[in-house]
């Protein structure tokens, strides 16, 4: 059994989960109301390959989730027996570390289908965290963003449970490694203090699923029996949903108008430059009408000075009907004479 990058001999198939943290619904004394130790409803989430399938087949017993390596797709909801109760649990898919904005949705949505599978409600929320590497603050991030959009209140029906490498923490105390994190740290403050750790080396007789289930119980207790509201969590995620949809559209229309405004001022653009491309050509226009001018009255002056007149001539010494081209060459040849 492999759990988030590492191997389990197959009698350590039941993984260990150690209580930890010193919160004050964490007494192990604490009366339970009957009617929630009848029934336990728990969702799991966390980021990719943080070991949420194995920490359900682990709950429940058996392999009833997809074995480890295999990807978790959509929000899937297993129940089984446990101590004596009903346990449903409901395994969800793991965001990334660099999420795209499709596919975080995605899993946003499964998420929040899961919930809805919790009908009324869930009583548990586990954060499933992996310490067989650093925590960063962008993976902190990412854990309260997908907290944040089950409601504020998920926050209090929240716990924090580490994935550790067995012999991992060899050298330090799991309070120790969560106190020297700023990260983890916070995040584990977010949901009061409560926090837990599965290791991948159980210890022999130690009853791994009782402890978590306990805790789960006392943090129940002082919730008064209060459920994460499924109904409350769909109407909330459909309203940001709407609210997501009308920002981007928003951002759509903004998008379209600034291009309209480079298009129109492109047009303008490309319009000044043909007028004066018109205008230009219109320059050399009247140039080559003045010249032509200037050609029709060097010819006048040339008759006039040879002694032709136009009008007192006689009609067959007159000169023939005379065409720009005729101008022009005559003006060339003046001055080619001169």
């Amino acid at each position: 059994m492999i759990i988030s990058g590492f191997n389990m001999d197959s009698e350590e198939a039941m993984v260990e989960m150690e209580k930890t943290g010193s919160s004050s619904d964490s007494q192990p004394d604490q009366a339970v109301p009957l009617s929630v130790v009848s029934g336990l409803r728990i969702i799991l989430i966390g980021e990719r390959e943080a070991g949420k399938s194995a920490v359900g087949n682990a709950i429940l017993g058996r392999g009833m989730f997809d074995a480890v390596g295999v990807r978790t797709r959509e929000a899937v909801k297993r129940q089984g027996e446990v101590a004596e109760r009903q346990v449903t649990v409901v395994d969800t898919p793991g965001w990334e570390w660099f999420p795209s904005r499709g596919s975080s949705l995605g899993v946003r949505r499964e998420i929040v289908r899961g919930v809805s599978l919790c009908q009324p409600g869930p009583h548990a929320v586990l954060l499933v965290v992996p310490l067989s590497f650093s925590f960063t603050r962008r993976e902190r991030q990412a854990a309260e963003e997908h907290v944040d959009m089950l409601g504020e209140r998920a926050w209090g029906h929240t716990v924090v449970l580490f994935t550790v490498k067995g012999g991992r923490l060899k050298d330090a105390t799991l309070e120790e490694e969560v106190e020297e994190s700023e990260e983890l740290q916070g995040l584990v403050d977010r949901c009061g203090g409560r926090y837990h750790a599965l290791y991948g080396r159980p210890r022999k007789g130690h009853d791994a699923v009782a402890e978590l289930l306990e805790k789960l119980d006392n943090m129940v207790a002082k919730n008064r029996g209060e459920l994460l509201s499924s109904k409350e969590v769909l109407e909330e995620a459909r309203e940001k949903e709407e609210e997501e949809e009308r920002r981007q559209q928003e951002e759509d229309r903004e998008r379209e108008e600034d291009l309209r405004r480079v298009k129109e001022a492109l047009r303008e653009l490309e319009m000044e430059e043909e007028i004066e491309e018109v205008q230009g050509e219109g320059e050399e226009a009247t140039e080559e009408s003045t010249r032509q001018q200037r050609g029709r009255r060097r010819y006048t002056d040339e008759k006039s000075d040879t002694g032709v007149e136009s009008s007192s001539a006689d009609p067959t010494s007159a000169p023939p009907h005379l065409t720009w081209s005729d101008l022009r060459a005559i003006r060339d040849q003046r001055c080619k004479t001169q």
